[in-house]
C-alpha cells in the first residue's frame, strides 16, 4: 500500500522526519584503512565491515590470533567502541579508539597500543554523578550498576566531532545532555553541552525515567537521539529528538505514545535508527498502544520518518496484525532494529529492509511501501516468517554478500545463530550453528568484500563471557577467547548487547573495566628453506630461515628469541635456538633423521604466532645391495633356476629403496635373465629376476648392481642326463700277449651338450677274450671321464672292448694282440 503523507499534531507538537543524507560512516582510506564512526558501522545498520583485509578465516585461530592488550576504563561500557584512523593529536598521527562508559566518561586510546590519549568526564554541571540503579531501577533487566552513557556515540569526520548523550544526577534532579566533543582533545564544541528536554502537549521529557539506549544517528547534518523505558518502568515512552550537528539547536521532537500512560519505547537493543539516502529515518517501537486508524500512539510499529519544516512527519509505517498480542505478551517488535539492505537487482522489490521482534518473527519490508496495518494478517509485506527464530530476539539483522548468496544473520537468546539467503525478495534458511548460543552481545561481520567473512559475537559460555568468531558462510566456530590456556585471552564481564568493533585487523570489545583489543600476534614466517626434499640422514641444502614481522606494518622485528623444533622426529639443528637480526631473520641448518617421513618443523617464540616448515625426508640413493633369496641354487644346464633371484636395496641409513633400477649380469657366460633387466625395486626395496642357466655346466657368478654399488650371487649349472659315451683315448692299440696296452683306455660320459657327468659307473668288457682290466667298473670323475689299463690276453688276434653305461650305445675299442 502507499501510505498517505501526513503531519500529525499532538497538542501543537508536529511529528516530522529528517531529510537525511548519510555521510560515509565506514570510510575507506589508504591500505584498506577504515573508520567506524557509528553503531553497526553505517547508517544502514547492517553490522558489516567489508573492508577488512587482515583478518581471515585462516588466521583467526587461537594460535595466530588473540588478546593483544587492554586499556582500563572507569565503568561498564554499553556503547559500541568507535574508531578513527590517521587522526592527528598533539602533532602525532594515531589510530584512535573511543570508549564511552556508564560512569559518564569518554576515553580516547591509541588503537594500536592502548595508550591513553585523552579522557574527559561528562559529569556536567559541576557536582553531577551517574544515575545509580537504586534510582534508575530495573537493574535486574539491564544488568548495569549505574547509568551514564548508554547509547553508542556518533562521529562526524568532516568536523572531527563526537556526539554523545550523557545522563547525570545532580542534587536529586536528573538530566540528559548532548555533548559535542572535539575528537582530538575531548573539548566541548558548538557551545555544548545542551540539555535534552522538551514538552509535547502536556508531556514533559522525563529525564529520570528514560534511557538513551539506541545508538545516535547523524544524517544530513542532523543528530537523532532516541529514548525509551528502563526496561520495566511503566512510565516510559518513546521520544525522538533531532538536533543540528553544527549548532546543537533542537530541530524537532516527537513522542511515539502521547495518549496512553506509557509504552512505544525506542530502544532497539542499542541499535541506532537507520537512514537512507533519500532523507528517510527508520526505527521500530516497543510495546505500547496502537491507535488505528486514528493514531497517534505507535506501539510495536516500524516507522519511516522525515524531518520537515514543522517537525517530524511519519511518511509510512508497518504494524503487525497481532500488535495487541505482542504488547500484552511483552514480545515487543522494538527489541529489534532495522537493517537497510542494498538495492536488489532481481525480484519485485528494489529496496528492502529487514527486522525481527522479541518473539522471533522475521519481517521483510518494502522500503517503498512499508505496508501499514492489516487487521487480519501480514500479507501486505514482502515476507513474514513467524517464529523463525527463538524468542527474545535483540538487535538487528547482519548482512553480508559472499559472492554467491546475500545472507542475513539473526541470533535470539539461547538459540542457534542462523543465516538466511535473500533471493528474489524472499528469505530462505541457509545455515545455522551446531549448537545454541547464550548471548550477551550483538553480532557483527568483517570481510574482505565477498571473501573471508567472519561473524563476531560476544556470548556466554557457562557464565563466562567469550569473544567468538564464526565462519560467516558455514557458521562453524573459528575462535573463542577461552581456547588459549592460562586465561591468555580472557575478556571480562560485559553488559547486555555489547557489540564488538572490527577495524583494520583488530577487534575492540569493551567490558566492565577495560577496552580489550584482540588481533594478530607478531608473526614468525618462513623466508627460505621451506618445502625441501632431502635424503634421510643428510643435511638439507638450504638453511631454514624465518623472519619476525609485525603483521600490521610488515616491519621486521630484531632481537626475537626463536626455537626450532621437529617435535622429536630425530633430526638435528646446527642451532636449535637463535635470535633475529636487524632484518628480523634467524636461521639454522637441519640434518634429516634416518627414517623417511614428512617432517613439520615449528619455529616458536613467546607471544608470536609460530612459523611452520614442512620438509620431506626421503629415501636416499642405493648404498647397498644384498641377496634376499634365490642364491646358491643348482639346476641343469639350459633350465631356469627354480627360484627367482631376489635382492634388497638400501640407502646409507639402511632404509629400503623403492623404484631403484637393479642390473643383473652373469658376465657373458651365456645364461639368460627374464625381462625387464634392469629390474625395479618394489616398495620393500626388492628387485626380483629369473635366470636360465647356460649350456655349459659350471659355477656362475651373477652381479646385481646399481651404478657403482653391487653384490655377487653364485649359482650352479649342472650337466643334464647322460646321453653319450665317447672314446677319449686308447683305441686301435697293439701289444704282445699278456702285456699292458701302451695307453690307458679313457672314455667320457656326457649330456647332450657335452658336459661330462661325474659319479657314473662305466662297465668295461673284452667280451670273454681273456684280458684283464685294472678296474672293470670305474666311476666317472668330475670331468665325466674314467680311465682303465688293460693287459692283453695270451691269444694273439683282435680284441673288441666295450665301455657301457646304462642303455647308452657303448663305446667300442679295437685292440691287437701280437705274438
Amino acid at each position: 500500500m502507499n501510505f498517505r503523507r501526513f503531519a500529525t499534531t499532538f497538542d501543537g507538537a508536529i511529528l516530522t522526519v529528517v531529510a537525511a543524507f548519510s555521510f560515509l560512516i565506514l570510510s575507506t582510506g589508504l591500505c584498506a584503512q577504515v573508520s567506524v564512526l557509528t553503531n553497526k558501522y553505517d547508517n544502514n545498520r547492517d553490522g558489516l565491515n567489508s573492508s577488512e583485509t587482515l583478518l581471515t578465516s585462516a588466521n583467526v585461530n587461537s594460535t595466530t590470533f588473540g588478546k593483544l592488550f587492554a586499556a582500563n576504563v572507569d565503568g561498564y561500557v554499553s556503547a559500541q567502541p568507535l574508531y578513527m584512523y590517521g587522526l592527528t593529536l598533539n602533532g602525532a598521527t594515531h589510530n584512535v579508539a573511543f570508549v564511552a562508559t556508564e560512569n559518564d566518561s569518554v576515553f580516547a586510546f591509541d588503537a594500536d597500543s592502548g595508550a591513553l590519549l585523552w579522557q574527559i568526564s561528562l559529569l556536567y554541571p559541576s557536582g553531577s554523578a551517574p544515575v545509580t540503579m537504586a534510582v534508575q531501577g530495573c537493574g535486574g533487566v539491564t544488568g548495569l550498576n549505574q547509568v551514564g552513557i548508554l547509547g553508542t556515540p556518533v562521529i562526524d569526520p568532516t568536523t572531527n566531532t563526537l556526539y554523545v548523550d550523557a545522563k547525570v544526577a545532580n542534587s536529586g534532579t536528573y538530566y540528559h545532555y548532548l555533548h559535542a566533543l572535539d575528537v582530538t582533545t575531548g573539548s566541548e564544541k558548538f557551545g555544548g553541552p545542551v540539555e535534552i528536554t522538551a514538552t509535547v502537549g502536556n508531556l514533559t521529557f522525563p529525564a529520570k525515567n528514560l534511557l538513551q539506549r539506541p545508538g545516535l544517528l547523524e544524517s544530513n547534518g542532523t543528530i537523532y537521539i532516541g529514548f525509551g523505558s528502563n526496561g520495566c518502568d511503566t512510565t516510559g515512552r518513546g521520544w525522538l529528538f533531532a538536533y543540528s550537528a553544527s549548532t546543537l539547536q533542537q530541530l524537532a521532537v516527537m513522542v511515539t505514545q502521547p495518549d496512553e500512560s506509557y509504552g512505544s519505547s525506542i530502544w532497539q537493543s542499542g541499535v541506532g535508527p537507520a537512514a537512507d539516502n533519500n532523507g528517510n529515518v527508520y526505527l521500530s517501537t516497543a510495546n505500547g498502544d496502537f491507535d488505528y486508524p486514528e493514531f497517534p500512539d505507535l506501539g510495536d510499529s516500524v516507522l519511516q520518518l522525515q524531518l520537515g519544516a514543522n517537525g517530524f512527519v511519519v511518511n509510512d509505517y508497518f504494524t503487525p496484525f497481532d500488535q495487541a498480542d505482542l504488547a500484552d505478551d511483552d514480545m515487543d517488535l522494538g527489541s529489534g532494529g532495522l537493517t537497510l539492505l542494498p538495492p536488489q537487482t532481481s525480484g519485485p522489490y528494489a529496496n528492502l529492509m529487514a527486522t525481527a521482534g522479541k518473539r522471533g518473527d522475521i519481517y521483510l519490508l518494502n522500503m517503498d511501501d512499508l505496508g501499514g496495518y492489516n487487521t487480519t494478517s501480514n500479507s501486505q509485506i514482502p515476507q513474514y516468517l513467524p517464529s523463525a527464530l527463538g524468542t527474545y530476539y535483540h538487535g538487528s539483522p547482519v548482512y553480508w554478500n559472499n559472492g554467491t548468496d546475500q545472507l542475513l544473520y539473526f541470533l535470539s537468546h539461547q538459540d542457534y545463530l542462523r543465516s538466511f539467503s535473500l533471493s528474489n525478495g524472499q528469505l530462505t534458511p541457509f545455515a545455522q550453528t551446531t549448537s545454541k548460543l547464550t548471548t550477551y552481545g550483538l553480532p557483527t561481520i568483517s570481510s574482505n568484500g565477498t571473501t573471508n567473512g567472519i561473524l563476531w559475537q560476544v556470548q556466554n559460555s557457562g557464565g563466562v563471557p567469550l569473544l567468538t568468531a564464526y565462519d560467516a558462510t558455514a557458521l562453524f566456530q573459528l575462535y573463542n577467547s577461552g581456547q588459549a590456556s592460562g586465561g591468555r585471552d580472557t575478556l571480562g564481564t560485559v553488559t547486555h548487547f555489547a557489540t564488538p568493533t572490527v577495524a583494520n585487523g583488530k577487534v575492540y570489545a569493551a567490558t566492565q573495566t577495560q577496552l580489550v583489543v584482540y588481533g594478530l600476534f607478531n608473526q614468525i614466517a618462513p623466508t627460505s628453506g621451506n618445502g625441501q626434499t632431502g635424503a634421510a640422514g643428510t643435511t638439507l641444502s638450504t638453511p631454514l630461515t624465518v623472519t619476525a614481522t609485525n603483521p600490521y606494518t610488515g616491519a621486521p622485528i630484531a632481537g626475537v628469541n626463536v626455537t626450532f623444533s621437529d617435535g622429536g622426529k630425530g633430526g638435528t639443528f646446527s642451532n636449535p635456538t637463535g635470535t633475529t637480526n636487524a632484518s628480523g631473520q634467524a636461521s639454522t641448518t637441519y640434518t634429516l633423521p634416518k627414517i623417511p617421513q614428512t617432517i613439520t618443523i615449528t619455529v616458536s617464540s613467546s607471544s608470536y604466532a609460530p612459523a611452520t616448515f614442512t620438509e620431506i625426508d626421503s629415501v636416499g640413493s642405493v648404498a647397498s645391495i644384498s641377496l634376499t633369496s634365490g642364491g646358491k641354487q643348482s639346476a641343469m644346464v639350459g633350465t631356469t633356476l627354480p627360484e627367482p633371484i631376489v635382492v634388497t636395496a638400501k640407502d646409507a641409513s639402511g632404509n629400503l629403496v623403492p623404484s631403484a633400477l637393479i642390473l643383473f649380469s652373469d658376465g657373458g657366460v651365456g645364461g639368460a635373465f627374464s625381462s625387464p633387466n634392469p629390474a625395479t625395486t618394489n616398495s620393500k626395496g626388492q628387485a626380483s629376476i629369473s635366470y636360465t642357466l647356460p649350456l655349459t655346466a659350471k659355477s656362475i657368478a651373477i652381479t646385481a648392481s646399481n651404478g657403482s654399488v653391487s653384490t655377487r650371487i653364485t649359482e650352479s649349472a649342472v650337466p643334464g642326463p647322460a646321453a653319450l659315451i665317447n672314446i677319449i683315448q686308447g683305441n686301435n692299440q697293439s701289444a704282445h700277449e699278456h702285456n699292458h696296452l701302451p695307453k690307458a683306455l679313457i672314455v667320457s660320459v656326457t649330456d647332450q651338450y657335452g658336459n661330462g657327468i661325474s659319479g657314473l659307473t662305466v662297465n668295461f668288457t673284452d667280451n670273454g677274450a681273456g684280458g684283464t682290466f685294472s678296474n672293470p667298473n670305474p666311476v666317472t670323475s668330475g670331468t665325466g671321464q674314467v680311465s682303465v689299463s688293460y693287459i692283453t690276453p695270451t691269444t694273439p688276434g683282435t680284441v673288441t672292448i666295450n665301455a657301457s653305461y646304462s642303455t647308452l650305445q657303448p663305446a667300442t675299442f679295437s685292440e691287437t694282440v701280437l705274438n
